[in-house]
């Protein structure tokens, strides 16, 4: 089964305020991202990331302004709208296999028409197949999935994403808990399918993999103005952007990854981190060049 070209898969955000009861995450936001792209969107703990992302989906409503999911308001969308939430925010201890947690991407949209609904039809079948294979958990589908390993368990859900074969992609932490094997796996996934024109938005804590494999990058802080930048990531991801988008977490994370220390100040691992960055992104330019060749 091949996968054919999409159309449509931008997404609009229009002066939106959206959050929780007695909590505002996001107030007066603006956004545009475009169709059939890899967009990552990054940020520490707390940012909105995953309230963005829910909002795109249409499980959070805001309290004022406009969502449009490939020109349709997110409720309508759903139907070439594929999303895959955070590990923790399932019960693992629910008594299905994986088969089943992979078919419920092909249920209806409506509660109560999915409710006792088996999936029947070939088109099903044949997706719920092309979704376990992709994923490389064909193996464990008769396996119930409170047995499952926590990447086991990722995979899993990208699985039930995939099924929908969705024309815009929304992936929250996929990454998460993934050995590099699987990791790779997945990136070439998802390449192809923006390959093929779909719209893949994930968020994600691994600056690492942010040059190699984004179109385009979001930089968010909630509580600092909502979004920090967005383009290219050669272009946004400079010491201030970092800086503003990851605050202290950003320090944190330079003295335990970079260097294992706690005395030196803050200032001085950001713009450590922010070097690495430049180099990595020097690097890659460097590959790129040797894999194409000279311009013309």
């Amino acid at each position: 089964m091949t996968i054919a070209p999409v159309a449509g898969a931008e997404v609009a955000i229009r002066n939106v305020t959206v959050g929780y009861p007695g909590v505002r995450v996001f107030e007066d936001l603006s956004l545009n991202i475009p169709g059939g792209i890899f967009t990552g969107i990054i940020g520490g703990n707390g940012s909105g990331k995953s309230t963005l992302l829910k909002t795109i989906a249409g499980l959070i409503s805001p309290a004022q302004g406009e969502v449009l999911v490939g020109g349709q308001a997110p409720q309508d969308a759903r139907a070439f709208l594929g999303y895959m939430p955070q590990v923790s925010n399932v019960d693992w201890r629910f008594p299905i296999t994986v088969r089943e947690l992979v078919e419920m991407g092909r249920y209806q949209f409506s509660w109560r028409q999915r409710l006792g609904r088996l999936i029947h039809t070939r088109e099903d079948r044949i997706a719920v197949d092309r979704a376990l294979a992709m994923m490389d958990v064909q193996d464990l589908q008769d396996r119930q999935i409170q047995e499952l390993s926590g990447g086991q368990r990722k995979r899993a859900l990208i699985a039930r994403a995939l099924a929908r074969q969705p024309r815009i992609l929304l992936l929250d932490e996929p990454s998460a808990a993934l050995d590099a094997v699987s990791d790779d796996q997945l990136f070439d996934v998802l390449c192809d399918l923006t390959d093929l024109g779909t719209s893949v938005i994930m968020t994600t804590h691994d600056l690492s993999t942010v040059i190699e494999h984004y179109a385009e990058v979001i930089c968010v802080n909630s509580s600092d103005g909502g979004i920090i930048a967005q383009g290219d990531p050669s272009d946004v991801l400079t010491e201030d952007v970092l800086r503003r988008t990851f605050g202290r977490e950003l320090a944190i994370f330079s003295r335990g990854e970079v260097h294992g220390e706690e005395s030196e100040p803050r200032e001085h691992h950001t713009l450590l981190l922010a070097d690495e960055l430049q180099l990595h992104m020097e690097d890659h330019e460097h590959s790129e060049g040797h894999r194409h060749g000279p311009s013309r």
